[in-house]
């Protein structure tokens, strides 16, 4: 190799580590959403159990369902893209003519293991039952429209930032038109106001939920801290083998090592109302993806999502 051979290989690498650099410096956008590959995905059925004074009353399976996807891209160098998703949903067929959707997906770019940016976006209806008499009344409602809120943030070291707001749209839109009700809240969101942050930017970079619990699940630690309309929040995770549903999701074919069960619980680092779910995973996996999800959405009210 000759002396400008060897200076022009040399120059052209040093070029290429810098256009790299300043792409991961320039802040990130939802339009790289497009860039994560190798997709992982669940999907689940939905059953509901109405409790009364924290008592099972009445149970009944399919009433909707979810999905849960999981996808990256990594380049050269250990950087990565990741883009996370959940959806849930009712089927008013099956539901006594609730429609209800709920949807949250995160993009965060990984440097080394660390992060460097995170972006959130949710949507969801607006449920304003208190009590499972308030839920008999919304049965079979005849409004032709409905409220929604939405939110959307990021996360980064020395910038934070987060919008709310609610809007009405037609009460037959549902999951199948989800694009159309994204842009609707987008809309919305554009023209509202950034709410300032509760903690200082400056002093870290806290990941977001789905993030921090893709995290926490695949290293199997026990406590992670998040970001969240402004505010942080902990995350603490217990594990225990269970041997029910490992024999369970090993029948129908769903896994084949051992299935965990993950006792979550969040709340607000300030203080304030505790939120307890149940998570069943298969241990060990690489994108830990759950096997089930159930969660008390409402005094009244436990959710199940079962893969399908």
């Amino acid at each position: 190799m000759t002396r400008r051979e060897w200076f022009r290989l040399v120059s052209g690498a040093a070029l290429a580590a810098v256009f790299r650099s300043r792409a991961r410096s320039a802040s990130l956008s939802w339009s790289e959403a497009a860039r994560p590959e190798s997709p992982l995905e669940r999907h689940y059925r939905a059953d509901a159990q109405v409790l009364i004074l924290s008592i099972p009353l009445l149970h009944r399976a399919g009433v909707g369902g979810g999905r849960v996807s999981w996808r990256e891209t990594t380049d050269a160098d250990g950087g990565a893209l990741r883009l996370l998703e959940f959806v849930g949903f009712s089927d008013p067929k099956r539901a006594a003519g609730l429609n209800r959707l709920g949807f949250v997906k995160e993009l965060v770019r990984l440097s080394a293991n660390r992060l460097d940016e995170a972006l959130y976006f949710g949507l969801m209806t607006s449920s304003p039952e208190e009590s499972a008499e308030d839920a008999r009344k919304a049965l079979h409602s005849t409004a032709s429209e409905v409220v929604y809120s939405a939110i959307e943030g990021r996360a980064a070291v020395g910038d934070a930032a987060t919008r709310r707001v609610h809007f009405t749209a037609s009460s037959k839109l549902s999951a199948s038109q989800w694009s159309e009700l994204e842009t609707l809240a987008r809309q919305a969101l554009a023209g509202s106001n950034p709410r300032t942050p509760e903690f200082d930017p400056r002093s870290a970079c806290p990941a977001t939920f789905l993030e921090t619990m893709a995290e926490m699940l695949h290293r199997r630690t026990e406590e992670g801290r998040y970001v969240y309309d402004g505010r942080i929040y902990r995350l603490s995770l217990h594990r225990a083998p269970d041997a029910k549903s490992t024999a369970y999701f090993r029948e129908r074919g769903m896994t084949s090592g051992v299935v965990i069960r993950v006792n979550g619980r969040l709340r607000r680092e300030a203080g304030g109302r505790e939120f307890d779910f149940r998570l069943w995973v298969e241990e060990g996996a690489a994108r830990p993806l759950p096997l089930r999800i159930e969660y008390q959405a409402k005094s009244y009210l436990r959710l199940t999502f079962e893969a399908a």
